[in-house]
């Protein structure tokens, strides 16, 4: 799901993690190197074996403070301090739960992006809380899958604002973890094909009916594909990929979809149905109007089909479930279960759930240890 927020509100908390100053220690024990994921084939593979995603998108530690929605790396630390114990717990709670891959968002301003503001704010603090957090998932053998640019301005995604977020963000950040074991790779950037920020009725850049959201999509992709040429500079070797909204937004519109599977090593791609209620929205342009799983079949296996035959990742899945909500518990294990053995079935390379629900029990339940 986007995760829009108030960009003053980060401005202010960087500022907060500048004049802190603090870099935590470094992690007791010494994370394991992880073997290297790569692509043969079609498919991701571990060795010579094929490898199945079971993610989760990792946006707070279990027990956040209220008002603590999202993973700000000690920036916050007044309101919502660094919890590292915590984080620990997790990544214990998530091995144990059978999942093997967490992806998280590194916010534009906590990790470089507040400099344009503030000439003196330094995101070492934010970097090192990074390293304990990929040193504790890979101490389980857990993947790391950070998403780049999290909450960067879309007003901002032409080619002065590409020159400001390599040399404020993207530069220092990529060039930390260029060599770090243990990620799966990189997500260059979450749902750059939800065009609403500039202008709702591009809320898929599909949309013909408007010619901005045809001039969204070229921009769009102009801007990754400068962002990709500059990552590559740094980090040859580990994968990348892109978070997109519809799994479509690869081959469609013409103009820019072609253009974004050539940046990807895998597909991937997000899929939520009439639940929450904003993701009808999607309905107007993208649901083939079949519903689980045919839907979700027809979006893998079209990006399966393209001629740049790629691994293919359902990066976000999730259901809303409990009181407001279509599903009650038992809908909710049914329709995960369903969408992973429709993944599965599709050819897809696994799934990463969206933590609707509160605690990774709730959230994960049996799903990728009772298969």
């Amino acid at each position: 799901m986007p995760l829009y927020r108030n960009v003053r509100r980060y401005l202010m908390i960087a500022a907060l993690i500048c004049a802190l100053g603090i870099v935590p220690a470094a992690a007791e024990d010494a994370a394991p190197a992880l073997p290297t994921i790569q692509v043969s084939g079609g498919r991701l593979m571990l060795g010579d074996q094929p490898f199945e995603i079971r993610g989760v998108n990792y946006t707070h530690p279990s027990g956040n403070p209220e008002g603590c929605p999202e993973l700000h790396f000690g920036a916050a630390a007044a309101n919502c301090p660094w919890d590292q114990a915590a984080i620990d717990a997790d990544m214990e709670r998530l091995h144990a739960l059978g999942v093997n891959t967490v992806r998280v968002f590194l916010n534009y301003y906590v990790f470089g992006g507040a400099r344009a503001s503030n000439p003196e704010y330094r995101a070492d603090a934010a970097l090192a809380n990074l390293d304990l957090m990929i040193a504790s998932a890979n101490r389980q053998g857990i993947y790391v899958l950070p998403v780049l640019l999290a909450k960067y301005p879309q007003d901002q995604m032409n080619q002065a604002g590409l020159a400001q977020a390599v040399d404020l963000y993207l530069n220092p950040v990529v060039r930390h973890l260029a060599g770090q074991t243990g990620l799966l790779g990189w997500d260059l950037f979450n749902e750059p094909d939800i065009g609403s920020p500039i202008d709702e009725r591009c809320w898929d850049w599909d949309n013909g009916d408007f010619p901005l959201c045809r001039e969204i999509a070229i921009q769009r992709a102009d801007f990754m594909t400068g962002l990709h040429a500059q990552l590559r500079q740094i980090d040859s070797s580990h994968l990348t990929t892109i978070g997109m909204g519809f799994a479509k937004s690869y081959f469609r519109p013409a103009e820019a979809g072609p253009r974004m599977a050539a940046l990807v090593d895998f597909y991937s791609f997000h899929y939520y149905d009439n639940d929450p209620y904003a993701s009808g929205r999607y309905a107007q342009h993208w649901y083939y109007g079949q519903g689980l799983p045919g839907d979700l079949r027809r979006a893998i296996g079209e990006l399966v089909a393209l001629e740049q035959s790629k691994p293919v990742l359902v990066s976000e899945l999730g259901f809303p479930s409990g009181p407001g909500a279509l599903r009650d518990e038992a809908a909710l294990r049914r329709d995960l279960a369903l969408s992973l053995q429709t993944a599965r079935d599709s050819g897809a390379a696994g799934v990463i759930l969206w933590p609707f629900q509160p605690t990774p029990e709730e959230l994960i339940g049996d799903l990728f240890t009772g298969t």
